[in-house]
């Protein structure tokens, strides 16, 4: 409830007029963090289910969204280009089964970019994709495989080594059975501090994605990318719409003010 109030009353500063100096340092291109796509899944947090999720792609079809892959945005922000009005980006975690059998097909109807992160211990385990449904997605062209680590641990806990070994290895193995090179990283549970971000570099990656790590976190850093959860609540379109407004990441880390 508190959520859905908040994003009436910020949508009606927003439809009403904000100043155009406003508008421009507020606005964050919505990279949408997805889970579970399940109906049978319950938890509010982590899980949207089918028909909902093929309503949000149908809106942002209907509505010409520029949805890009992580790897446009990140040409974007190092080129220094101006991104185009109504980016967004799409992004699932975890590897669970349903986004092959549920999101994907959605993805390939309406031509929509998605990057699915990979745990690679988890692949081919109970509610988790194989090796061949991973393959058949990277191939499709609609989506891009990238790494959730090894097994999913804290990382800024980790000594070097074994930091390396969930940030390097995973990155190794994905890109071995896809024949494709694996760019973006996904910290498990948004967890990552400086050493994270430079051991994410120097592993390879061009890019990481947390969850959103707070107003003070520069929009422009490529190893700490905001993104925002997609759950039951967006089952609503007014509030997915405000979600995929751009301003909904400086209101919800301003709300206390």
């Amino acid at each position: 409830m508190k959520k859905i109030t908040l994003i009436i009353v910020s949508a009606a500063l927003l439809i009403g007029g904000l100043a155009f100096v406003f508008m421009k340092s507020a606005y964050v291109v919505p990279v949408l963090m997805y889970h579970a796509i399940d109906r049978n899944d319950k938890t509010t947090k982590l899980s949207v289910n089918p028909e909902s999720f093929e309503a949000q792609m149908k809106f942002l079809h209907n509505n010409r969204y520029n949805v890009v892959t992580l790897e446009k945005l990140i040409e974007y922000i190092n080129n220094k280009e101006a991104i185009p009005a109504k980016t967004v980006a799409i992004t699932f975690d975890d590897g669970y089964y349903n986004n092959y059998q549920y999101a994907y097909p959605v993805l390939k109807k309406y031509n929509i970019p998605a990057t699915i992160f990979i745990i690679v211990g988890q692949v081919g385990r109970d509610g988790y994709v194989g090796w061949k449904e991973i393959k058949e997605m990277s191939d499709s062209g609609v989506i891009t495989i990238g790494s959730h680590t090894l097994s999913h641990k804290w990382l800024p806990s980790l000594g070097t080594r074994d930091l390396r070994n969930e940030l390097a290895s995973s990155k190794a193995t994905l890109e071995e059975k896809t024949g494709k090179p694996v760019n973006a990283l996904c910290y498990p549970i948004g967890a990552h501090n400086e050493r994270v971000e430079r051991e994410a570099h120097l592993a390879g990656y061009s890019c990481a994605v947390a969850t959103n790590p707070g107003r003070f976190s520069p929009i422009d850093d490529i190893y700490s990318i905001k993104r925002i959860r997609i759950s039951r609540t967006s089952d609503n379109l007014f509030v997915f719409w405000f979600e995929t407004s751009g301003y909904y990441t400086w209101l919800k880390e301003h709300r206390d003010d």
